[in-house]
């Protein structure tokens, strides 16, 4: 390919996977700045490395995992600080606010119940609940065996299981 069909195929990527991307770099970063600026990255490595894509999964399991191992990169480093953003809730008028509110406090309660989990299992919780991926798609985009994502997912399940049963969710701290 030239560079112009790479530039096509680049658009073409971004149009399908960047949504997905940028969510993923989300959830990982909890910073929106960040998890653009990690978007950016995973596109330009993709870029570089379109004529090395051998096929071997989707492209969008090949970009997604791109994507994580940036993120896990950045997540790294010794400088950065992560936070949690929580939703605003908007009110309207003609919805029941309280029970908009209950909602609320329950949707955060669950998100920081997986984001207390340790990084393995809020992966596969996050790529499979969130993402919609398969165990098999887990599987080639962390670079794990199938039978290991099934095994992290209902380990996941049960550390969740756990904590709601005791009621012990508490904030999130990366």
């Amino acid at each position: 390919m030239d560079r112009a069909e790479d530039s096509r195929k680049i658009e073409d990527l971004v149009e399908k996977y960047g949504d997905d991307v940028l969510r993923i770099c989300f959830v990982y970063t909890k910073d929106y700045a960040a998890a653009q600026d990690l978007f950016q990255e995973t596109f330009i490595k993709v870029y570089n490395n379109l004529k090395n894509f051998r096929g071997d999964s989707s492209e969008k399991t090949w970009i997604i995992r791109i994507a994580i191992n940036i993120c896990k990169d950045y997540l790294k480093s010794a400088w950065i600080k992560r936070f949690i953003f929580l939703d605003e809730i908007k009110e309207n008028s003609s919805t029941d606010v309280e029970g908009l509110v209950i909602d609320e406090i329950k949707k955060h309660e669950v998100i920081k119940a997986v984001l207390n989990l340790p990084p393995k299992y809020r992966e596969v919780i996050l790529l499979y609940y969130y993402f919609d991926f398969n165990t098999i798609e887990i599987a080639k985009t962390i670079g794990i065996s199938e039978t290991a994502v099934r095994s992290r997912l209902k380990r996941a399940r049960d550390q969740l299981k756990n904590i709601f049963n005791e009621g012990e969710v508490v904030d999130y701290e990366g």
